[in-house]
């Protein structure tokens, strides 16, 4: 599931050997005492859970909870890959046809301040924090909080 939309974060479950142990194999071990919740990007779980089906599951449910914040601010891959091309098509205009390329960059940013400063305000009416919406741009909790927090929802029309 997320190992597709996030990369470096794959559902590993880990295993708890008699001598205590938390093994990492791929593979589960003859005789496991227990299960740990795990993730490819280093992240473990805070407890282990029983050796039997129920116990892997709730190794699994845990894990869930680990990435659920990470897919919630992932942007869809396909939008990605437009922006992508867009950007590359853009610098590639921007060698040959220049006033062409400015022309575009000027319109994004017509268009982009809103669109961010809109999310923002969705963002903050969602509860979010200004560490999670820093994130999200790539800056700090302070520098979103500094540079959005006098952007006010838009009025509706009259």
């Amino acid at each position: 599931m997320a190992e597709d939309t996030v990369p470096g974060h794959a559902n590993l479950i880990g295993f708890r050997l008699p001598d205590g142990t938390l093994s990492t194999d791929a593979e589960a071990p003859a005789s496991p005492v227990g299960y740990r919740a795990r993730c490819s990007c280093g992240w473990v779980g805070a407890s282990d859970y029983p050796a039997a089906d129920e116990g892997r599951w709730l190794a699994t449910s845990e894990w869930s909870g680990h990435i659920g914040p990470i897919l919630a601010a992932t942007p869809p891959g396909w939008l990605l890959v437009r922006s992508d091309t867009l950007r590359d098509n853009v610098a590639e205009l921007a060698s040959t046809w220049p006033l062409q390329a400015l022309g575009i960059l000027a319109e994004v940013e017509r268009w982009q301040r809103p669109l961010i400063e809109r999310a923002v305000v969705a963002a903050r009416e969602a509860g979010l924090s200004w560490a999670e919406i820093g994130n999200a741009l790539g800056i700090s909790r302070q520098s979103a909080h500094e540079r959005f927090r006098n952007v006010t929802p838009p009025k509706p029309p009259a």
